[in-house]
């Protein structure tokens, strides 16, 4: 019998996921400087209302898969790799 995987990024299952626009929201809501871009800091408070009982780490990985130009923001064109990411990890579903 195989063994279980831990899923450490969600602390609540019991919470329904979100759908993509609902989590594009989200993000929209803690860009806090309003610069259309999200930081590291902002991504963890992000994570943080989602849910995450590591949303330092959910905001190092989601730097990783969605920060296309490697600058470490998230920009309007790398949101969808984001929102692919949260979906992916349990935050959200598929629209």
């Amino acid at each position: 019998m195989g063994r279980a995987i831990f899923n450490p990024t969600v602390l609540d299952y019991k919470t329904p996921p979100l759908a993509e626009d609902q989590l594009r929201k989200v993000f929209k809501k803690y860009d806090t400087n309003n610069d259309n871009l999200l930081s590291k800091e902002e991504l963890k408070k992000d994570f943080e209302y989602l849910g995450s009982i590591i949303p330092g780490f959910c905001a190092n990985r989601s730097l990783h898969h969605a920060d296309a130009n490697k600058d470490w923001y998230i920009n309007e064109g790398e949101k969808d790799e984001l929102v692919k990411y949260a979906v992916r990890i349990g935050f959200g579903i598929k629209a």
